[in-house]
């Protein structure tokens, strides 16, 4: 369904460009769970919108390849892309339910308006369409007419998901979308998109910084730290033996209900993308450093569809 390949985007700044992402590339089939975990400030939002092409006025580069249900994008006409993939192949809940929803108008007038203006769908027919969706994420077909405002804030995640589904995309890029919400409302929003997937074979991006919350969803998962992706693999692999210190450094610090394991930390914080750290962009704050690190590390293939970016395995 997608596939990225050495993707590049910077922003420019009055400091210098920012490299937000850096020679990106993973796979995504039909149906499967790709979860982007890391620290804030990485690069998994601006990953996504270079993916979907909600891009800023300030981006210096875009390139690569992106190419979503066998059609290139990088290079694709703006138009063209909202007419072909936006809305019709691939969608985007972004992080803050809240801010994606005007305030004074209903919900129903919301879900409608991709297709109306999208697709030229009558608006009666958009109504039906609306109604069905909004059931399907386990919202009663009488809050079509209230107001967002109205509703709780896992009612309006759900909201912000029927949007994204009533075009009938084949891919949804999930941006923390149980952020700010309560435990509970976090496991019914997780069930709701597992139920979604299975019934109608959907593919995720699932962008979060809640390895717990990853952990529930992900088929695989994809690292990132100051801009790269340092490991990609299949999650009960990642999850339980990263290769990665990175890797290693965030399992080390959840706490485990199961286990004596004491809960450890990352020294430092993350490196600046305008001047990043010579070599290994992680290098500062391993435990695992050498002089080796101060070069650009090599991806390593351990599998088929499993790389680590690190001169740990450069000998392996």
């Amino acid at each position: 369904m997608l596939r990225v390949e050495n993707l590049r985007m910077y922003y420019r700044t009055m400091s210098g460009l920012v490299r937000a992402v850096e020679d990106v590339n993973f796979r995504l089939r039909e149906g499967e769970t790709i979860a982007l975990i890391g620290e804030s400030g990485c690069g998994k939002t601006s990953l996504a919108r270079a993916v979907i092409r909600f891009l800023p006025r300030n981006v210096a580069e875009l390139s690569g390849s992106v190419v979503i249900d066998g059609i290139e994008t990088i290079g694709m006409s703006d138009k063209d892309f909202d007419s072909k993939i936006r809305w019709r192949k691939i969608t985007y809940v972004s992080q803050a339910a809240i801010s994606s929803l005007n305030p004074v108008i209903r919900v129903v007038d919301h879900m409608i308006e991709p297709l109306v203006i999208h697709f030229k769908v009558p608006k009666t027919d958009a109504i039906e369409r609306a109604k069905e969706i909004i059931k399907r994420v386990g919202i009663p077909e009488d809050f079509l007419w209230r107001y967002p405002f109205e509703l709780s804030g896992g009612m309006r995640q759900r909201v912000v998901i029927a949007i994204s589904l009533i075009t009938n995309p084949k891919i949804v890029i999930l941006d923390e979308p149980t952020s700010a919400l309560d435990v509970m409302t976090q496991a019914n929003i997780l069930n709701m998109l597992k139920e979604l997937r299975s019934k109608i074979n959907l593919s995720y991006i699932f962008i979060t910084h809640d390895i717990a919350v990853s952990s529930e969803l992900a088929d695989k998962v994809a690292v990132m730290y100051a801009g790269w992706i340092v490991e990609l693999g299949p999650a009960e692999k990642v999850y339980v033996d990263p290769l990665h210190p990175y890797s290693k450094g965030l399992l080390g610090s959840v706490p485990r209900l199961r286990s004596d394991v004491p809960v450890t930390f990352i020294p430092g914080t993350p490196p600046s993308l305008i001047n990043p750290p010579k070599g290994c962009r992680f290098r500062p704050r391993c435990r695992y450093a050498m002089p080796k690190c101060e070069e650009i590390p090599p991806v390593i293939k351990t599998g088929s569809e499993e790389y680590v970016r690190c001169w740990l395995y450069g000998e392996k």
